[in-house]
């Protein structure tokens, strides 16, 4: 199974942090954000991975390199329109994705038993599939979350300015390359957002729901340093993290674990 993440973005709300540091290597109690994600879908059945890269671009492609050390393969693509929107970023790595394929945010934070659902769902025709939190429990601003109105499993609409939904887009989404030519006619039509794109296969009543209701199936959008903080409350509850010391010191051993609260 092919994964594209996008990691293009600056992440203006961490600033001055990622004025030198990309978002998606912010550490995580030892791992990188985009680390985390990695091995989250790894543990899913991930082993093909493609990474978009905009803002400080080199320096993730430096620290992940072409995957080895985490048991998978990396290939990179790069977006130098990153401004423009998200959107984009997925499209400029058409060229590298089968006819079915997981697309993730480096800065969202999950469960791989989310992932495993996901997976293992069948695409009818043209279709893409989005994971949706209903019981929107991972959501920790809710003013800046993509809204999503379900009506049985068919997404009807999708925004952040919504006043009528009943789910959040966990920004984890199964695709077929239906998803590249609804981004195409969006960008054709000045949006160039991945909602834009999304939007368009919700109009065709393509896009489906996988709804996700589950305290178990964590997740979070890493926003803002609060939300980095949320984060690291919900991997201390569901995991302890003591052993993932040793995985720690073999992928970043230049980190401090006694300052990253790993130290028992």
């Amino acid at each position: 199974m092919q994964a594209l993440i996008i990691a293009a973005g600056r992440g203006e709300r961490f600033r001055p942090l990622t004025d030198k540091l990309p978002k998606p290597l912010i550490p995580l109690l030892g791992l990188r954000l985009i680390e985390r994600v990695i091995l989250s879908a790894k543990e899913a059945g991930v082993g093909d991975f493609v990474v978009v890269t905009g803002y400080m671009g080199r320096m993730i492609r430096d620290h992940l390199g072409d995957g080895s050390r985490y048991g998978v393969r990396i290939r990179y693509v790069e977006n130098r329109r990153w401004r423009l929107g998200n959107g984009l970023s997925v499209y400029e790595a058409r060229d590298l994705l089968g006819e079915r394929f997981i697309l993730l945010m480096s800065d969202h934070i999950f469960n791989p038993d989310v992932l495993k659902g996901l997976v293992n769902c069948r695409l009818g025709e043209g279709e893409c599939i989005l994971c949706v939190d209903v019981g929107m429990k991972g959501v920790a601003d809710i003013e800046e979350a993509t809204k999503v109105k379900v009506v049985e499993d068919r997404i009807v609409d999708i925004g952040k300015g919504l006043d009528d939904y009943n789910g959040v887009d966990m920004g984890i989404f199964l695709c077929s390359k239906a998803i590249f030519d609804a981004l195409d006619r969006a960008i054709e039509s000045g949006g160039y957002t991945l909602t834009d794109g999304v939007r368009r296969l919700v109009e065709r009543g393509r896009m489906r729901a996988y709804c996700i209701d589950d305290e178990n199936a964590y997740w979070i959008d890493v926003d803002t340093p609060e939300c980095l903080k949320i984060a690291e409350r919900i991997l201390r509850h569901h995991h302890g993290l003591g052993l993932e010391k040793p995985l720690v010191s073999r992928l970043n051993p230049s980190l401090d674990i006694e300052d990253l609260g790993l130290a028992t």
